[in-house]
């Protein structure tokens, strides 16, 4: 195999950002590559002291960031956004080598996904942010100003998982700067040193001390910043996880976005290009070892196409190249962890003993690393593990339906509804069949892509979480409206205020009719509107 230059074994022995400094603790956990299975560096494990020193350097630092110009808080953003052009290559090789995916994924899917999104951002989102003059329909009030401003949050506590560790915490961290909030960052205990590496580039770029923090740690440190003292929370894993948030801030007046699980389906109709289709199919399901939360994890098909549709897609499997996702010609990489592995095997072997078919892969792959077969199954049962729960894993499990009915109410028996594809060369039936779909984001004839742009919402319904990320609408998510009306000042009252009396009624009620829709009643009640205006206004 050819290999692409590759960096030591261990990399970096990491430190958190708290106020702008360098923090160093002797309590630390290791960072496995797992394509080895070996050490590769450690990260602090900070405590309840560390977390609530980050959330006071975010707290101190939140009311001098949003008062900046938005356009010096955009001008941070586009320092940054060249930094990470110019460290792209060092991004994508940490990526790959603690996450595992290959090496041009992480390129195409983390390092450009997070520079689309960052071009998104700094084009457009100004305008989200910028205030606005509003006119009410009353014509009472047209002689009054009203101004819609943004006011940011406050302090966000941003919770991020292993399986895109770059674009999706930059996805839900710089929105929320953006609009004027300061962040506690919480990588994943897999993932910590990706996410001191987004430390350093934001020390490097220059944004003030205290604006962005970093802490690394378990589980615990993640339950000690949602405890914190923030204003709101933005949390990307599973929905147990999340569920388990949600508890915890019920009693808190507090912003949150949760992105959860997912078990997309892939519905394909039998007027579909076959051949897109199976390269989509079999993208779909392997892409980062299939641990994506809009991977495809059921697949769909008619019944009398299904043979062929399993045949040509388990050949596409078949020839796959799995390895260190460091090797140029390298298709999969590993999954992230042993666990993760042991799930995924679980969920295949009670698949085939409920009468599944394995027709590629299967099985673990023995030597170092956490490394399975990409793996291929046909006549799933609906009911097994395989087809309801999450799988993250490069597993392709394929159903054969009857009508177009039975499949549609297929795709919706999930608790799960975070995305979808559908295969067909009529896009219109295409487009009617999204609209009967349970799913925050449908794709026809292609899969995941709108990740990373950010004129598109990103998020599920039903368990896959609330609210949406990684787009310009964030920048309203993270920020309240805050309505500022002014009178000149010069009269001595309004006309609805104190003293009450006959005239004012009189008024009220002609006032009503006038505005209705209806001509005769507007000539009718005008001249007795006037009227009662005049005597309303003699009593200022």
């Amino acid at each position: 195999m050819g290999n692409i230059a590759r960096e030591p074994d261990r990399l970096v022995d990491g430190k958190v950002l708290i106020g702008g400094e360098l923090y160093e603790k002797s309590d630390r956990f290791e960072s496995l590559n797992p394509a080895t299975g070996r050490p590769i560096g450690s990260a602090p494990l900070c405590n309840r002291e560390d977390v609530a020193l980050a959330v006071e350097a975010a707290r101190t630092a939140q009311p001098a960031w949003a008062a900046l110009s938005i356009q010096k808080r955009f001008g941070y953003l586009e320092v940054l956004r060249n930094l990470i052009r110019e460290e792209g290559d060092a991004v994508a090789s940490l990526v790959t080598q603690e996450n595992g995916k290959p090496l041009q994924e992480a390129h195409f899917v983390e390092v450009h996904g997070v520079l689309d999104f960052m071009t998104g951002l700094i084009g457009k989102g100004p305008s989200y942010l910028k205030d606005r003059s509003v006119r009410p329909t009353n014509p009472l009030l047209w002689t009054k100003r009203h101004t819609i401003r943004r006011v940011p949050v406050g302090v966000v506590g941003v919770i991020s998982p292993w399986n895109l560790p770059f674009a999706i915490p930059m996805g839900q961290i710089l929105p929320a700067l953006a609009a004027g909030n300061t962040v506690v960052f919480k990588p994943s205990e897999l993932t910590p040193l990706v996410g001191i590496k987004i430390a350093g580039l934001f020390r490097k770029a220059g944004f003030p001390p205290g604006v962005f923090n970093c802490i690394t740690g378990d589980r615990e440190t993640g339950a000690f910043l949602v405890d914190g003292a923030i204003d709101g929370v933005l949390f990307t894993g599973s929905t147990a996880a999340g569920l388990s948030i949600q508890e915890r801030i019920s009693r808190r007046m507090m912003v949150s976005e949760m992105e959860l699980g997912g078990k997309d389906a892939f519905l394909l109709l039998p007027d579909a290009n076959l051949e897109r289709s199976v390269n989509g199919a079999v993208w779909g399901g392997c892409f980062g070892t299939g641990q994506a939360c809009s991977s495809s994890e059921r697949f769909f098909v008619p019944e009398r196409i299904a043979e062929r549709f399993v045949s040509e897609v388990t050949a596409r499997v078949g020839a796959m190249r799995t390895g260190n996702g460091m090797e140029d010609d390298v298709d999969m990489g590993p999954l992230v962890s042993e666990a993760q592995r042991a799930k995924v095997e679980t969920q295949v072997q009670d698949a085939v003993s409920r009468g599944a078919r394995v027709t590629c892969g299967g099985k673990r792959i023995d030597g170092p690393g956490f490394f399975f077969e990409p793996t291929v199954l046909a006549d799933v049962p609906l009911d097994c593990a395989l087809m309801r729960d999450e799988t993250f894993g490069p597993v392709i499990p394929i159903a054969a339906y009857k009508t177009l009915d039975e499949a549609v109410a297929w795709c919706n028996d999930s608790p799960y509804g975070l995305s979808a594809t559908i295969w067909t060369s009529d896009v219109e039936n295409g487009m009617r069949l999204a609209r009967r779909l349970e799913a925050g984001s449908v794709w026809i004839n292609d899969t995941s892509y709108t990740h990373g742009q950010a004129q598109c919402p990103w998020g599920g319904v039903k368990s896959s979480g609330k609210g949406r990320s990684h787009w310009l609408g964030s920048l309203h998510e993270l920020t309240t409206p805050q309505l500022i009306g002014v009178d000149s000042g010069r009269r001595a009252r309004e006309l609805w205020w104190f003293p009450y009396g006959r005239s004012g009624l009189d008024l009220a009620r002609n006032y009503r009719m006038v505005r209705s829709e209806g001509v005769l009643a507007k000539l009718l009640h005008l001249g007795p509107l006037i009227r009662d205006f005049l005597k309303t206004r003699s009593l200022r």
